[in-house]
């Protein structure tokens, strides 16, 4: 008894020891980078046994704000820095962006609608409240009620200005209809899953997310519609392949955004990512890999 005893106070020790030496690589942000960051964690923990990666979100912003606190190791967004960002980042050291992947932005409503598809301009008026019911877009007699993620949102970020404010139309149109706010009536979200939940139990509701959430984690809970920029143009559904061949139209940048400084952990890390190992694994996550053909993986130093 007492050599079982002392066998399992081993055993215990050298788990716990084992445990106490692993390196802990924090990452947070992006809501759309989420699944695919806790996917390709998993997968680098695969390959590195003394590295556990832990994956949070909040969103882009928040994930920034951490990284400049120094809370975490590694900020995800799915947006560019601004200027303040910049600024700020700067002031901690040397920092270094690396688009990591591209995503889509898809539209998502409830399973039962029947829209199935939208332009820019109906879009940009259905956000804005001058659209208040389904029937002017070709559905149902029944008021759209939307649904957006709050303003520390990479995803809102894009959303407000590329289709609310109707830059993707150019210059001449976003000078214009720069002012366009979302309705005042829009219920805000904190997340792709409260979104995704708000959208299930509420079936006349509209919202978007990144094409890698709609399509991969919610998929049975939301549709995603098809997509034009102009009412001519043919209307596309959101897929990996169609973001590569530059025929979906809502697709932006992803990007990872570390300090230089913190040792072989985080470079170890980055080099994963990057490499052709690291972008498959991002294509299987559901997301585009950014070493694709003229999408090349570009580390950009910010000074």
């Amino acid at each position: 008894m007492k050599n079982l005893s002392l066998l399992f106070y081993i055993l215990i020790t050298i788990n716990f020891v084992a445990c106490k030496d692993k390196q802990t690589l924090k990452v947070a942000g992006s809501e759309t980078m989420n699944s695919m960051m806790r996917f390709l964690g998993t997968e680098y923990e695969k390959v590195n046994a003394d590295v556990r990666v832990t994956v949070e979100g909040g969103g882009s912003e928040s994930g920034i704000d951490r990284l400049r606190k120094g809370e975490i190791d590694m900020a995800v967004s799915s947006r560019d820095l601004n200027q303040a960002e910049f600024d700020d980042l700067r002031k901690t050291g040397n920092l270094e962006k690396v688009r990591l992947a591209y995503d889509g932005v898809a539209l998502v409503v409830n399973p039962s609608n029947p829209v199935s598809k939208l332009h820019l301009i109906q879009t940009s008026d259905i956000f804005s409240g001058k659209i208040k019911n389904w029937k002017e877009v070709g559905g149902q007699d029944a008021p759209i009620s939307i649904v957006i993620r709050n303003d520390k949102s990479g995803t809102q970020d894009y959303f407000q200005n590329h289709i609310l404010k109707r830059r993707d139309l150019g210059e001449k149109e976003y000078t214009t209809y720069k002012s366009n706010v979302f309705s005042p009536n829009a219920k805000i979200v904190k997340d792709n899953a409260e979104m995704a939940k708000y959208i299930q139990e509420n079936p006349n509701s509209i919202g978007y997310m990144g094409m890698g959430s709609a399509l991969v984690d919610h998929k049975d809970k939301l549709k995603a519609l098809e997509y034009a920029k102009n009412a001519k143009d043919p209307f596309v559904t959101p897929s990996i392949r169609n973001v590569y061949d530059r025929k979906y139209k809502l697709a932006r940048e992803l990007f990872i955004i570390y300090k230089t400084d913190q040792g072989d952990k985080i470079d170890a890390f980055v080099t994963y990512l990057t490499s052709e190992q690291g972008q498959v694994a991002v294509l299987q996550s559901g997301y585009l890999r950014s070493s694709l053909p003229e999408v090349e993986v570009s580390a950009e130093p910010v000074k």
